[in-house]
């Protein structure tokens, strides 16, 4: 039985990210990630004997017209849509393609929208067949199952499907993984991992999950209905294992440690490090972390063990908003973890919001400060976001603050949410001024400067310069 994945093509030219809650557009890191959760779940059915095929149309070109011709070319039994809020309704339109050009396949939605709202999915296209909620390969594995043994679906924990008569159901929830080392490593043997790339050195990279699962209390946040609040842990030697397999396999060494933050076990983190750096001490890899979990001691060891870069939640430079958000770190915590970080010899990252509710054009105005304050390398800064999932939709809907029910318009690049201190326009504002202020630094300027060595990285940034521009 032939199961397709499908990473939707580019929203208006837009290339999206679609993995877990990082749901943006190309121009946030000028680059694309590999689609890891489909990967994994194409080796889940590998092992059960299924025929999986991936194809990833946001970066090998790939339309819709392009796309139609495959799938009715390969004709698949099932096609897995992956998604993500800003993309969805294109997204989840893909059902109605896979009609079209295959009309015994079914579909399958997957992605935190579709866990946190399946009906409004349903509704979106007629065509779409079935959701999954939460966690995604068992899931997939056993709908797969289903459809090839003739087994009812109503078996099929963390599934909602329609009926021939379109009656949607919704089936117990799916327990989550316990024992994440009994997956299997992602199939990239079904993709080019040619085309996805590093900013600045342009050389290849892939995504390698290190855990699941937040037990964090974040109200803008909505990942734990897709990977819950206790934290899972694959063991340090099963990413190494993955990790040297990949560097024999596909001649790839530089990773991006995927999980909610790989620091919040600060024993396991360095348990992980030591294991890199006395088996291949030759990768390279970049990870994030909050910052009430690392110490001199953990920052050492990643930096011995390849990794170069470190991502900071800091979210805000006011107290109070923190303190609104339940983040549960203070900014002393920040300015501690990004000097010991530089101490350590790392490039620091930080991840900054602005828009939350209770804001005012003062607090923003701190949190843009405060990165400069803190001398980071880099920053993203980010509208506040409803995601589905999270609590600060369920805030924001019961209060009658989003004033654009477009998900399109539902990225971290765009606000829709007006509060009585804050217009969604207002924050748009003073994102582009929080990038403007930060990115004028002489010092930034010199150091994004200084990587470039060759003329061919001068190409590549300016490709880079160009995607960021549709981020900002």
């Amino acid at each position: 039985m032939r199961v397709l994945f499908l990473n939707p093509p580019p929203v208006g030219g837009v290339n999206v990210v679609r993995e877990g809650r990082c749901m943006q557009r190309t121009g946030a890191w000028t680059a694309v990630w590999a689609p890891v959760s489909m990967a994994t779940s194409a080796a889940v059915l590998r092992e059960q004997g299924f025929d999986p095929k991936l194809i990833d149309c946001s970066v090998e070109a790939v339309d819709l017209a392009a796309l139609e011709r495959a799938v009715r070319e390969w004709a698949p039994s099932l096609v897995v849509i992956n998604t993500a809020t800003p993309s969805i309704e294109t997204d989840v339109a893909i059902a109605s393609l896979v009609r079209r050009a295959a009309p015994e396949a079914r579909s399958v939605a997957m992605g935190i929208h579709p866990s946190a709202l399946p009906g409004s999915c349903f509704e979106m296209d007629e065509n779409l067949d079935m959701v999954i909620r939460g966690e995604p390969e068992y899931t997939i594995r056993d709908t797969a199952l289903a459809l090839r043994d003739g087994v009812d679906l109503a078996s099929v924990a963390g599934l909602s499907w329609r009926d021939g008569e379109g009656r949607i159901h919704e089936n117990d929830r799916r327990l989550f993984i316990e024992d994440l080392d009994e997956l299997p490593f992602p199939a990239w043997d079904l993709i080019d991992t040619g085309l996805y790339r590093l900013p600045f050195s342009n050389e290849r990279f892939l995504l390698v999950a290190t855990a699941r699962g937040c037990p964090y209390g974040c109200t803008f946040c909505a990942n734990k209905i897709y990977y819950g609040a206790r934290l899972r842990k694959r063991s340090a030697g099963r990413i190494v294992d993955e990790m040297q397999w990949v560097a024999e396999q596909f001649g790839v060494r530089n990773f991006l440690f995927w999980s909610e933050s790989f620091t919040n076990d600060q024993e396991y983190a360095i348990e992980t490090a030591n294991e890199i750096k006395r088996r291949d001490p030759g990768f390279s890899w970049v990870c994030n972390s909050r910052v009430d979990t690392v110490s001199p001691e953990l920052l050492k060891a990643i930096k011995e063990a390849g990794c170069w870069m470190i991502g900071f939640g800091i979210e805000s430079g006011n107290q109070q908003v923190l303190d609104s958000v339940r983040k549960g770190t203070t900014l002393k915590q920040s300015a501690d973890a990004v000097r010991m970080a530089h101490e350590a010899g790392l490039e620091v990252t930080g991840h900054c919001v602005l828009g939350f509710p209770g804001e005012t054009e003062e607090t923003m105005q701190q949190t843009i400060d405060f990165t400069r304050f803190l001398k980071l390398d880099y920053v993203q800064f980010y509208c506040a976001v409803a995601f589905p999932g999270s609590k600060l939709y369920d805030r924001c809907v019961e209060n009658g603050w989003i004033d654009n029910a477009d998900w399109k318009y539902f990225e971290q690049n765009f606000s829709v949410i007006n509060t009585p201190q804050l217009s969604a326009d207002q924050v748009m504002a003073a994102r582009e001024r929080a990038f403007r202020q930060f990115y004028r630094q002489p010092r930034v300027v010199l150091n994004s400067i200084k990587k470039i060595r060759k003329p061919a990285d001068a190409a590549n940034f300016a490709r880079m310069v160009k995607d960021f521009l549709t981020w900002v």
